[in-house]
């Protein structure tokens, strides 16, 4: 009678270890790109919050903030607060630390502070590859991206 061997041979083992590496090749990309998408995704949904949170300011004190933190309730010219300085003009609404290891986001004002551009600009070792790059909304609600259909 013969004895049947129990296990696997080198030979299949390689074919599934290769099998495996094929699969992880095609697989990773993916997963890459969703990654970008999903951050992307959020600066997008951070922008449109800062700039609600802009109209909010600018219908109260009837200009917009330098900061991106959110709206307060008292004007900086009224408060004693040095309004050369506009960091602590918006003070709710944190950014999220984790949305920061993607994207910075930063506001310029424009037309003696009655028009801002706010711009979310990749950071970081993965989120710089993607091929979007910085994304920008301004006062009027304009969109831009480096490459149509970022947006």
């Amino acid at each position: 009678m013969h004895e049947h061997a129990r296990g696997f041979t080198l030979i299949e083992l390689m074919i599934v270890v290769a099998l495996i590496a094929i699969l992880a090749a095609l697989a990773y990309p993916s997963y890459e790109d969703y990654v970008m998408r999903a951050t992307r995704t959020e600066a997008k949904n951070r922008l449109m919050q800062v700039a609600s949170e802009q109209e909010k300011f600018f219908s109260t004190f009837n200009r917009y903030s330098g900061s991106i933190n959110g709206a307060r309730t008292t004007d900086p010219a009224t408060s004693g607060l040095n309004t050369s300085d506009d960091t602590q003009d918006l003070i709710s609404g944190t950014p999220d630390p984790d949305d920061q290891a993607y994207y910075t986001i930063a506001v310029v004002l424009t037309n003696a502070n009655l028009g801002y551009t706010l711009t979310a600009t990749p950071v970081g070792s993965q989120q710089t590859r993607d091929r979007c790059g910085a994304m920008t909304l301004d006062h009027l609600g304009n969109k831009g991206a480096a490459i149509d259909g970022c947006w």
